[in-house]
């Protein structure tokens, strides 16, 4: 490398996975292979294995052990170390993180100006920042930014980087999370262990609250008591149709019950007092962010959010999709001209069986209602690129299907159905239902999904009824009905949930879960998670602790957007965090150890 820098200037570009780096070389001209990157027309590409450096632990701080006074332990200066690995022998640098590590010190230092062309993401950047950090390098810095890894999109960022410094509110907001992430995790634990005198235990900011919330749900199903109800029904009939009506009030004394039900019984004809129709318009959802991705691929594919997670990984990485860890589901001006132009290619591929047809009018006057500049941060909604699939497994080509599905539904005309409410009075007691009927499929002919639109209570659909009219009583049940529990979290409830509570990010959530999983405080039960045993005693240790507190997660999310805007300072951030630590370390030996042994 330095006898080839002597002829020419040379720009480094680090990438943060080898298949990206060889995507960009490939635009670039730095096609050939060396060991740990590529060199070629003035560029030299090499790559990190996801991020190879992580906060150090208390030891690599000279800290052998830990005692109350120290708590909370909390450097000075954050040191960064290579990333370990468990083994027999406890842990240990991860030997192709050091290798590749040194490759990409040799290349960087060979150069005079460096591309950072990691993950184009709060994390992306972080991991492009510690290394650059680590090796103490000093050049001049540039940002590839691309929303796809297409080579017209790599090639168009190539043109527009910026000076790397204009995305240091984006790293500073990385970075308070992963030191404060860091500072809560290392003092809850290490708290935890001597208080209670057990180790194995690792707590988090973001992690405890989820496995709180599996416990916690799990808890309520063992600990569910059934009661019974008991509904009445009767069938009517009408033009040779039977449709069934539900008494209004359902009973729970069973006496009560058969009492009503015996003189229904002898009814013959019913009365119709209320029939009412309503026409809702049903417009086409939103397009994907990874949460919502994640929650239709698990509910009508089967997948895990991680099984997701990774697929949409690929798709990217094969210039499929765009980038895949976007909070939006909108889109913005220069994305959304380019539709029309991968619509025609999406609908000419006949992925689909399409009753109404995208005619080009439609193409070239699609609607404007994914287009919100202000919903989009930092990348706008999951499309597709208009690169045609090929050579996909069965599991990607399902989700890219979905992806591609979504955009099509987006600008397919609405749905529009038709709900009829029917009141009825039989034996002086009141029994209703409600039938729907689709007037116009729209979107909705696309997939068909179940759920998605209103569920009638009569599913073979109602006759023509009017008011007064007096329908024969066909026959009169009456059910007993015994209420369930609530069933433990699905991949799509769960992510719903952390979206809801504000717990992680759309990026760390599938890392969150396989942390848990990793460290085996959950597992899965079939289509459920359910908490270990270990997971359940961890549960019981830290219930009603402010480790375990959702809305403390939601707050901080709130401050670490304000660093990233620029509107909270990172030192006040970290304060806070200094502040908090304390409070949590109090929480747990008051509790565990009142003493202070």
């Amino acid at each position: 490398m330095d006898s080839y820098k002597t002829q020419q200037i040379m720009i480094a570009i680090l990438t943060d996975k080898p298949n990206v780096g060889k995507v960009i070389g490939k635009v670039v001209g730095a096609t050939r292979t060396r060991n740990g990157y590529l060199e070629g027309n003035g560029y030299l590409v090499t790559w990190t294995f996801g991020n190879m450096l992580s906060l150090a632990m208390p030891k690599d701080y000279g800290v052998r052990k830990l005692s109350r006074e120290d708590f909370p332990f909390i450097p000075s200066d954050f040191q960064l170390t290579v990333q370990h690995v468990r083994t027999e022998n406890g842990w240990i640098p991860d030997i192709q993180a050091v290798l590749q590590l040194k490759v990409v010190e040799k290349v960087l230092r060979s150069c005079d100006t460096i591309i950072a062309a990691t993950d184009a993401s709060r994390e992306g950047e972080m991991t492009f920042r510690y290394v650059y950090a680590y090796l103490k390098c000093t050049q001049p810095c540039l940002r590839l930014w691309t929303a796809s890894l297409t080579d017209e999109a790599i090639r168009k960022g190539m043109e527009n980087l910026k000076p790397d410094s204009c995305y240091d509110s984006l790293f500073a907001s990385a970075d308070c999370r992963n030191k404060a992430d860091w500072i809560l995790g290392i003092n809850a634990s290490y708290a935890m262990c001597m208080a209670m005198g057990l180790g194995n235990n690792s707590l988090g900011r973001v992690q405890t609250p989820i496995l709180a919330a599996i416990a916690r749900r799990y808890r309520e199903k063992e600990n569910h008591i059934p009661t019974d109800s008991w509904p009445i029904y009767i069938s009517l009939h009408k033009n040779g149709q039977i449709f069934k009506l539900k008494r209004r009030d359902t009973l729970t004394d069973s006496e009560s019950a058969e009492l009503f039900y015996q003189d229904c019984k002898l009814a013959s004809k019913a009365q119709i007092t209320e029939v009412s129709r309503s026409v809702q318009e049903i417009q086409p959802p939103a397009l994907f962010n990874l949460t919502q991705l994640q929650k239709e691929a698990s509910r009508y594919l089967g997948l895990t959010l991680s099984e997701v997670y990774d697929i949409a990984q690929t798709l990217y990485e094969k210039k499929l999709i765009s980038y895949p860890r976007t909070s939006s589901r909108y889109l913005t001006e220069d994305v959304y001209r380019t539709l029309p132009a991968i619509l025609r290619r999406l609908v000419s591929w006949n992925l689909f069986e399409l009753e109404t047809d995208l005619s080009e009018g439609m193409l070239s006057g699609l609607s404007r209602s994914v287009v919100d500049e202000k919903q989009v941060h930092i990348h706008p909604a999951i499309t597709v690129t208009g690169i045609r699939p090929e050579g996909l497994t069965p599991k990607e080509q399902e989700v890219y299907r979905l992806i591609a599905g979504r955009m099509l539904e987006a600008f397919l005309p609405s749905c529009r159905t038709e709900t009829t409410f029917v009141k009825a009075v039989c034996a002086a007691q009141v029994f209703q239902t409600t039938g729907v009927r689709i007037l116009e499929e729209g979107w909705h002919a696309l997939f068909q999904r179940p759920g998605v639109l209103p569920v009638p209570e009569t599913p073979d659909g109602l006759p023509m009824l009017e008011e007064g009219e007096t329908p024969d009583v066909c026959s009169c049940n009456l059910i007993r009905k015994r209420d369930l529990p609530v069933h433990p979290f699905t991949d799509a409830e769960l992510v719903e949930y952390m979206e809801n509570k504000g717990l992680g990010t759309v990026a760390s959530r599938t890392s969150i879960i396989r942390t848990l999983l990793n460290r085996n405080y959950i597992r899965y039960a079939g289509k459920y998670i359910v908490p270990t045993p270990k997971g359940m005693f961890t549960y019981e240790t830290i219930r009603g602790k402010k480790i375990a507190d959702t809305e403390l997660t939601r707050d901080w999310e709130a401050l670490l957007a304000g660093v990233e805007t620029g509107q909270e300072e990172k030192s006040g951030f970290l304060e806070r965090v200094r502040s908090l630590a304390t409070l949590l370390v109090d929480d747990i030996f008051q509790t565990y150890a009142p003493s202070g042994e």
